[in-house]
């Protein structure tokens, strides 16, 4: 069984947007087929990230049930983020069952609403 480090992969995208000077949002697609070994670190990266234009859409494949990605997707605001910077989606064994029309718009349906929270927060300039 491998390990899933998400913390470790979700501080290295936001070392590189940070050092990359950029402030347009990123959209970040974050693909796992298991949790991860520290639920803590990676739930702690997520709500500091929500400082940050980055929104992360999380998809799971496999049969696992992701609970713990519908946690992150679900953390309170302001109570734990700033603003809702994450999304889930469980594409499932089957993947390929998803038309391109439903992968989308389940890759996007969040995406819209993080960017008038950022805004509104100042987090992203327009």
């Amino acid at each position: 069984m491998g390990r899933t480090d998400y913390h470790v992969a979700m501080q290295a995208v936001i070392d590189h947007y940070q050092a990359s000077g950029a402030d347009d949002p990123a959209f970040v697609v974050f693909r796992t087929d298991g949790s991860p070994t520290s639920k803590a670190a990676a739930e702690h990266v997520l709500c500091t990230a929500s400082r940050l234009p980055i929104f992360w859409q999380f998809i799971g494949f496999g049969d696992d049930e992701f609970r713990f990605l519908h946690r992150l997707d679900d953390l309170p605001v302001p109570n734990r983020r700033v603003v809702d910077n994450a999304g889930f989606l469980a594409a499932g064994p089957t993947p390929k069952t998803l038309s391109d029309a439903a992968l989308y718009d389940q890759l996007l349906h969040e995406f819209p609403l993080w960017l008038d929270s950022v805004r509104s927060a100042g987090i992203l300039k327009d």
